[in-house]
């Protein structure tokens, strides 16, 4: 009787751990090239003579739908963790600050350089359209 209700216990359990089995098989051969990996892309803003440049207004458009926002420090530093697999031909990037002209530069430019020099030879960003601007990309995102 002990051995009956013994193997009895034992196919419960049995049936119990296989029933608990659940989910899609890992596929080992699934190409790990595929999955990309955030990466901190990191730039500076420069000025006239070389002056390092703080708030200013940085924008990533990915594309017509997607941005991502980002505010120079004291250093002039920003940075932006990004899919490079999401990014697009002609994403780019726009810096705007008072007193200085709105540029727009290549994502593939800031990629590879990290530093943007602004001038204020042109038509450069009045007080208000600079705080205007700045309140604006606060709707684009944080991360991508």
């Amino acid at each position: 009787m002990r051995s009956i209700l013994l193997l009895f216990f034992i196919a419960m359990f049995l049936v119990s751990c296989k029933s608990q089995q659940k989910g899609d098989p890992i596929d080992v051969n699934e190409d790990i090239g595929t999955i990309a990996e955030d990466e901190l892309l990191t730039g500076k803003v420069l000025g006239n003579r070389k002056k390092k440049m703080e708030y200013v207004a940085v924008k990533l458009v990915i594309d017509e739908n997607t941005c991502m926002k980002a505010y120079t420090d004291k250093d002039g530093l920003f940075d932006f963790l990004i899919n490079p697999g999401k990014m697009k031909e002609d994403s780019y990037f726009e810096f705007v600050y008072k007193g200085y002209v709105k540029k727009q530069v290549p994502y593939t430019e800031i990629a590879k350089s990290g530093t943007v020099t602004i001038s204020t030879k042109g038509e450069v960003v009045t007080r208000t359209d600079y705080r205007i601007y700045y309140e604006a990309i606060r709707s684009c995102k944080d991360e991508l």
